[in-house]
């Protein structure tokens, strides 16, 4: 048998005898039977008191140096002397035991650069980057798909929480992982964007319905109404002239300057 089995016997028997004698106490037994368990006890080879007893449980536990070690003197001595140090190495030996969490494996981007970039983006593809970013909350300063410094400032921003390199020009792994980001909000800003370009509903009422056409009599009754007005003013014009205004000739209308006959 090696040390330790050795050390786990002695902390069965150890707690065994004395949890029997705190049973025993605890029920309130008859006379004879506690005399007949005490001498089963004397008889028994016991350490000399109760602190050696607890001593010798609290010896094997530490040289076991196992959480079941531990436990069984807690189980025996739960305000023992060494309680606190078994609480404090069940803890610690749980936590060994607990297998670590898998490190968090962070993408590797390719570095963006102006060629790269260039052979990415023609003009409506960087008006969509500038309006993702915007959807995002990076400012770009417009999206017009020219990539000034407010741009560039936008995207290394956005390289520099994304964990990529930072230079302020895409790679296609990039722009595919800004793609995946913006999913969803991109298609928002644009539905807002939309409205706001709609022109505004005037804030009166609207007429619908048919518009009321003229037939031709009427069309027709207003141009001779028309022509006839103009003829009798004209006339009227032409009238006075010959009667009235000076240097004239004053006669009726159709006489030359010689008296009719």
């Amino acid at each position: 048998m090696n040390f330790t089995k050795i050390s786990h016997a002695l902390i069965v028997s150890v707690a065994s005898l004395s949890l029997s004698a705190q049973t025993i106490m605890a029920q309130g037994v008859e006379p004879g039977m506690a005399a007949d368990a005490a001498g089963a006890a004397a008889a028994a080879p016991q350490p000399a008191n109760a602190w050696e007893q607890e001593y010798a449980l609290w010896q094997a536990s530490a040289n076991g140096n196992t959480t079941a070690d531990y436990q069984a003197y807690l189980a025996a001595y739960p305000a023992g002397k060494f309680a606190d140090l078994a609480k404090n190495r069940v803890v610690r030996l749980e936590a060994e035991a607990t297998p670590p969490a898998p490190a968090e494996v962070k993408p590797v981007f390719t570095a963006g650069t102006p060629l790269s970039e260039d052979a990415l983006l023609d003009r409506g593809a960087r008006r969509e980057v500038q309006g993702r970013l915007t959807s995002l909350g990076f400012r770009t300063g417009g999206t017009d798909g020219v990539f000034g410094n407010n741009t560039r400032l936008a995207l290394s921003n956005w390289q520099s929480v994304i964990g990529a390199p930072v230079t302020g020009y895409l790679s296609y792994d990039q722009l595919q992982r800004l793609r995946a980001d913006s999913q969803g909000r991109y298609e928002d800003w644009l539905s807002q964007q939309t409205a706001a370009r709609r022109p505004p509903r005037p804030a009166g009422p609207v007429l619908e319905g048919p518009v009321r056409r003229n037939n031709d009599g009427e069309v027709a009754a207003a141009l001779a109404l028309g022509v006839i007005g103009g003829a009798i003013l004209g006339g009227a014009i032409g009238g006075g002239r010959h009667h009235g205004g000076p240097g004239l000739h004053r006669g009726p209308i159709g006489c030359g300057p010689r008296p009719c006959r």
